[in-house]
This record gives C-alpha cells, structure tokens and sequence, in this order.
C-alpha cells in the first residue's frame, strides 16, 4: 500500500495526529515492520520452561523491558504456531500493543474484573493469567460466533472466565458498581491496522464511520463506568488514531462524570507513544487526557486510557 492509496481525507487527519516518523512508516504499509510478539502464559508452564523449550528449537526471543512475559521474535507466526508448546497453550501470539491494554488494568488475584469487549479473548486470557485463575473474571461480547472463538482461546490457554453473549453498553443496568476492575477494548475504525497492509480496513474507512462508532464507544465507556465499583480501576482502549473515539470518547466521560472518575498515567511506558492530545479541531480538551497515550508504528496503533473512579465524589 502506498501513500497514493490512503485516502486523502484520512492522509490531512494522519498528518496532524502522527510523528513524522510514524507517518512515514503507516504510508509504508509493510506488515514485516510490526515485531512478531508472544506471551508467555504462566497457566499452562512456567515461564522459563517454554522459554528453554523456544530457544532450545532455535527460536530467538528478545525480551521487552516493560512486560517480564512479552517477548519479540524474527520467527514467523506460521512457524511460531508449529512449535508444540503453542498448541500446548504455552505462550500466545500478540501484539505488544494489545499486551499493553491488558497490562494496564493490572488486576490482582481474588478480584472481580469484567472484560466488557472480550472476543476474541487475548486479553480476557492475559487478564486471567495476572489473576492466576482466582477470583470473578467475567467476559462479556456482543457476537454469538465470536464468543465461540473467545471460548476456544480460553480453552487452549488454560483461562477461566465466565462467558456471556450480551451488549456491552447496556450491561451495567443490571450490573452497577460490582467489578474491581473494567476492560472496554471498543469497536473502532481500525486505523492503527492499516499501516499494516490492511486493505479492508483503508478501503471502509469514512468519517461517518468513525462519528457512528464513537457513539458506540461512548456508550461503552458509560456502561463500564457504571459497573465499576467506586475506588475501582478501568482501561478504555481502541486501536485506532482517530481522536472522536479516543480523546473525545474519555472528554464526554469527564464530563458526565465530573467529579466522579479522573484519568490516571499509565502504570509503565511504552516506547513509540505519546501523551494523548489535548486538542482536536480547535476544541481545547481537559488537560489529564494527556495522561493517556497513542501507540504508533512500528508498533500496531493503538490508544489506551486508564481511569480511576473515586471511592467519593468530588466536588
């Protein structure tokens, strides 16, 4: 894919949002610049075990400093997959952005954490895996056939979840301030998947489809709220650039929410990010948006907001 083959209204929006560099590699569209990544999955062997059996077949493995369980490799996925001890459930395939989303929450043992986007279930297996397998891990997509997916990945990996087929922006009506912990990995436009070859992703990009999921995320975002009990902790993250479903998205949550949730940084940094925008279209955000951060090429794009709601109202 080109420069020529990105359409030009998303090219104008891409070049106020990327750094140079990005820009230049997204226009490259060339899906060997995204490191091939796993993680490790401490449910099935011990991290060090499969990490002898990899290098023992000639695997190379380069650690990643802000994830003890992620790795980077020059191995192929298709090779990674014909390693034993992946259909062991051993380690799992992911990109370091997606591995980043799930980090964030940083959910203990013995909690309640909803997964509120769940299908197709990295992230409810990684969330699962910090958890040990102890407490209330509950999984919630919109999709039948996705959730079969979402069931099969857990099954392989060894993750115990509840799985439930509903809508995520109408789930904390039942459910008010129950869970720890919130994931809302939104829907979204899928921009960060485009620099990596991703014609479909390019060729169905509009701005009305972006307007159309933000109201989607917003209500995602407001259920996960709801749901999460006061003092708790929840992730929103996309993996797209587009700032009406990322920065725009956590505003009108700050602003429905004034006084009750506030976003917090990031417990790690991760490189190939910045702070979130705190402007878009000449409208000025609320200053602790930048508390959130946009992951760029090389690595997959991605956004991830972490957000704390208070044990107490604030005026």
């Amino acid at each position: 894919m080109s420069q020529r083959a990105i359409q030009p209204l998303l090219l104008e929006r891409w070049e106020k949002i990327l750094p140079k560099e990005s820009l230049l590699c997204a226009l490259d569209a060339n899906s060997s610049a995204l490191p091939t990544s796993i993680r490790l999955n401490p449910l099935r062997a011990p991290s060090c075990e499969t990490l002898d059996q990899l290098r023992a077949s000639g695997i190379q493995l380069d650690a990643v400093e802000w994830c003890d369980v992620a790795f980077k490799t020059p191995t192929t996925p298709r090779e990674l997959q014909s390693h034993p001890t992946h259909a062991q459930g051993c380690f799992h395939i992911q990109s370091l952005s997606s591995i980043a989303a799930s980090l964030a929450l940083h959910p203990q043992p013995g909690e309640s954490v909803l997964d509120l986007c769940a299908a197709p279930g990295s992230k409810t297996s990684h969330l699962a895996a910090m958890m040990k397998n102890n407490g209330h891990l509950v999984a919630v997509d919109a999709s039948r056939p996705r959730q079969y997916r979402l069931r099969e990945v857990l099954r392989i990996l060894g993750a115990t979840a509840e799985c439930l087929c509903a809508h995520g922006e109408r789930w904390a009506r039942g459910h008010p301030a129950m869970f720890d912990r919130v994931l809302v990995d939104a829907p979204c436009s899928g921009e960060g998947r485009i620099h990596l070859g991703d014609s479909s992703a390019n060729e169905d990009w509009t701005l009305g489809k972006v307007r159309r999921l933000a109201s989607l995320q917003k209500a995602l975002l407001h259920s996960a709220i709801d749901a999460l009990r006061p003092g708790g902790t929840l992730v929103y993250s996309t993996c797209t650039f587009a700032p009406e479903e990322n920065e725009l998205v956590l505003a009108r949550a700050l602003e429905r929410y004034a006084g009750r949730i506030e976003i917090i940084p990031l417990p790690f940094d991760i490189p190939h990010a910045q702070p979130a925008l705190t402007q878009w279209n000449e409208k000025q955000l609320d200053p602790s948006i930048a508390n959130a951060r946009r992951i760029f090429p090389p690595l997959e794009g991605f956004f991830i907001a972490r957000l704390r709601k208070f044990a107490t109202p604030t005026e």
